[in-house]
């Protein structure tokens, strides 16, 4: 069963809601409003990876938001499913939908030449632990001046540095915290 619960915060979807898949915790709505805040002047014509997608919202928000494209990738059948339910109702035709283990999956986007990513996005089950690998995944699928945010715990502290990447910024919202990282030293 496909629960309703979540709704894109801004652009030309604003308001939309979207269904979630059973067992995903959505980015809080204050949490995607704050990481698009920073992203504002990153998104026009971006091209956006959603890790652990979920609903999608992330990366349908991205487009509302004027990205050019998104990719989200999941490993479950089901969020996959609710993906594509998501971007059918919304009418979405932007947003290309992967289902990939992660992190092992991303070495096949590489393989595929699925190009670099301006904008990446990862949140991860509450309990994911192999965060520095990855980091090191998504590192070939980063444009040279593009970023990745991270979603953990709070209570979690990524590494600064990981392979060539370095965390150039640590936002926290109550229990959720996301690190950025950028190819060098930003």
């Amino acid at each position: 069963m496909v629960r309703p619960g979540v709704r894109i915060t801004g652009g030309d979807f604003r308001g939309r809601a979207l269904a979630v898949p059973p067992g995903a915790r959505p980015t809080e709505g204050r949490v995607r409003e704050a990481l698009f805040s920073i992203w504002r002047e990153r998104l026009e014509g971006a091209r956006v990876l959603d890790l652990f997608a979920g609903s999608g919202a992330v990366g349908l928000e991205a487009l509302s938001r004027g990205a050019l494209s998104a990719l989200a990738v999941d490993a479950g059948l089901r969020a996959v499913k609710t993906l594509e339910s998501n971007a059918e109702r919304l009418g979405e035709r932007l947003l290309e939908i992967r289902r990939l283990n992660l992190p092992a999956g991303l070495a096949r986007l590489v393989e595929e030449g699925a190009g670099t990513f301006d904008l990446v996005y990862a949140d991860p089950p509450y309990n994911f632990a192999p965060y520095p690998e990855l980091l090191l995944a998504v590192a070939p699928l980063l444009a040279p001046d593009g970023e990745i945010a991270a979603e953990h715990s709070a209570r979690r502290e990524l590494p600064v540095e990981v392979g060539p990447l370095t965390r150039v910024d640590v936002r926290r919202y109550g229990e959720s915290a996301i690190s950025f990282y950028r190819l060098g030293s930003g």
